[in-house]
């Protein structure tokens, strides 16, 4: 028997509201007190299209949606086709047949065929509801509480008419009236383990939103841009209630010069993007390198070149995010490897922003920041925020402020406009102490050094790699890979020691002494070319490495991981 974890996959076309149902199942699970985990994969337009959405709930802690699913939806032949393998024996395929009858080719699983379209429209008039009536019939099959299930139906239409939120409800009722002659999954168990007040169900845009808002973020501007642009609209809705500001931009390059300007301005500013819009960005994140302004950041990683898949994940954007644009700079680079880490680290760049005075790029990708997982509620109280050599009263130093002032840290402070005596200029051309233009050779090699010095300054306040585990062969991954390959260690023999880089750059001494004795590691990562695996030879010398590479737009799977570690070991 299975007990307090299970999976299931909800497909269909675009538009057919498969999303609305996972969000309600998701609700539930963490009603009755599992963690939980989401995979969306549906296509880049409006409507059409296969759609699907995975959901786990789980009585211990998980990132991932594992290898397989206990139950599929499915309300089109697509979803039969593509996902009837992922489904475990013993597990149950539920098929919405009002359309089309199929041949379902599996015999160690249940096939439940029901025309939940035609009963949805000849009962209530409405075929889309379907999918509430469909919930209706899982919750019978597997045994879930319909009093919690109803109140999560109600609380998730409650912006809605009552009329609707009642349509909803007696869709479900239906679903479990005409599943009561079916056979019970009893090889599955889901108990009620305790209330939801300390936790949160949130996806990562969200946490990222939330951990602006607690930074004092004032002002984000963007254009829009899948899978960032949820940022965007959760800020446009709390901001204005703060006295901040969200404006989406005519363009990308618009989006990152408003957010610069905002933050001379002296507020705490952010910009959202994906690859795309991370390339025409370059430009203007090198001037904030130039005249040392902080700002913030997010590349929520996409699959690439040019569009590409712009509703895939991958992690191709290391290079770019580490290396993009011309001349030496200065810059923090952090990977958020859940989505809890991705409130904290979106706090804490804003303040690395502002006390280094550089850019801080927050390196998401689609699976966090589109994705759903139960959270703890976040220690608000152990949070502070500290600005760092902002100068808001400025000693009489001259009729100019010494914005550029050459200390022994390589931090100068800073002012904003219309503080008395603390006009100086900002200027993406090479300048002195107060900003002015010069080609000073003696000049540029002080600026230079002072502008690169914060780079080992910085490398004592960053995010440390996470270890668990120890042995001679090692997996080292960044971001959401976190969560397949912990389920793939729980397979694998325990000598295995789990490096999780959290700070591309500067890239960390931590990860080198973790390697040490290690004779062996894999590097799992989501693009084709190896980059996390190539900076990790590049910064620790490391050679002994086997990479671990999905590129098709997908996220890992633990069997993937598991099976390629014991294909190189001969385990």
């Amino acid at each position: 028997m299975k007990i307090n974890d299970l999976a299931v996959r909800i497909g269909g076309q675009a538009g057919d509201g498969s999303l609305a149902t996972g969000e309600i199942l998701s609700r539930y699970f963490r009603r009755i007190g599992f963690y939980v985990a989401t995979d969306k994969d549906f296509p880049s337009r409006i409507r059409g299209g296969h759609t699907s959405y995975a959901i786990r709930g789980a009585q211990k802690k998980i990132y991932s949606i594992g290898d397989r699913i206990d139950a599929l939806l499915s309300f089109d032949e697509d979803s039969i086709s593509l996902h009837i393998d992922e489904i475990e024996p013993g597990g149950v395929v539920i098929y919405d047949n009002s359309r089309k009858d199929i041949e379902i080719n599996r015999e160690d699983i249940k096939k439940i065929k029901i025309p939940l379209a035609n009963i949805a429209r000849k009962e209530l008039g409405i075929e889309l509801i379907k999918n509430t009536m469909a919930l209706g019939v899982i919750s019978h099959l597997f045994h879930f509480d319909e009093v919690i299930m109803k109140e999560t139906i109600k609380d998730t239409y409650k912006n809605k008419s009552e009329k609707i939120i009642e349509e909803n409800l007696r869709a479900f009722d239906i679903g479990v009236e005409k599943s009561k002659g079916i056979p019970l999954m009893e090889n599955y168990s889901l108990q009620i383990l305790k209330g939801e007040d300390d936790t949160l169900l949130l996806m990562g845009n969200e946490a990222i939103g939330l951990g602006a808002l607690a930074a004092g973020c004032r002002f984000i501007a963007a254009y829009p841009i899948t899978p960032a642009s949820d940022v965007l609209e959760f800020l446009s809705k709390h901001l204005p209630e703060r006295g901040g500001v969200a404006i989406q931009a005519e363009s990308e390059i618009a989006a990152i010069n408003m957010a610069v300007g905002a933050a001379y301005a002296g507020l705490r500013a952010m910009a959202v993007t994906s690859g795309p819009g991370f390339d025409l960005k370059t430009e203007g994140i090198g001037l904030a390198s130039m005249i040392e302004q902080p700002v913030v950041i997010l590349d929520a990683q996409r699959a690439g070149p040019s569009t590409g898949l712009p509703t895939k994940t991958e992690q191709s954007d290391i290079n770019h995010a580490i290396y993009g644009g011309h001349g030496d700079k200065a810059r923090i680079v952090i990977a958020p490897g859940n989505v809890e880490e991705a409130f904290y680290f979106s706090f804490q760049a804003f303040n690395l922003s502002e006390k280094f005075q550089v850019p801080v790029i927050i390196l998401s990708d689609e699976l966090i920041s589109w994705n759903k997982q139960v959270v703890k509620k976040f220690d608000l109280k152990s949070l502070k925020i500290e600005r760092g050599k902002l100068e808001l009263n400025p000693s009489d130093k001259g009729k100019e402020f010494p914005r550029y002032s050459l200390e022994d840290d390589g931090i100068s402070y800073r002012t904003i406009p219309g503080i008395e005596k603390g006009i100086h200029l900002e200027t993406g051309d090479e300048h002195d102490i107060y900003g002015h233009i010069t080609e000073n050779p003696v000049n540029r090699v002080k600026m230079m050094e002072k502008r690169m010095k914060k780079i080992e300054l910085m490398k004592k306040e960053l995010f440390p790699s996470i270890v668990e585990g120890e042995g001679e062969v090692a997996i080292i991954s960044m971001g959401s890979t976190m969560g397949p390959i912990i389920e793939a260690m729980e397979r694998l023999p325990k000598n295995i020691k789990f490096i999780r880089v959290r700070t591309l750059f500067p890239f960390l001494d931590d990860v080198k002494e973790n390697l040490k004795d290690v004779k062996i590691a894999f590097v799992v990562e989501q693009n084709y070319l190896g980059q996390l695996e190539d900076l990790v030879k590049l910064n620790t010398g490391f050679r002994n490495t086997v990479g671990i590479r999905k590129y098709d737009g997908r996220s890992f799977r633990p069997g993937i991981i598991e099976r390629k570690i014991r294909e190189v070991m001969g385990w």
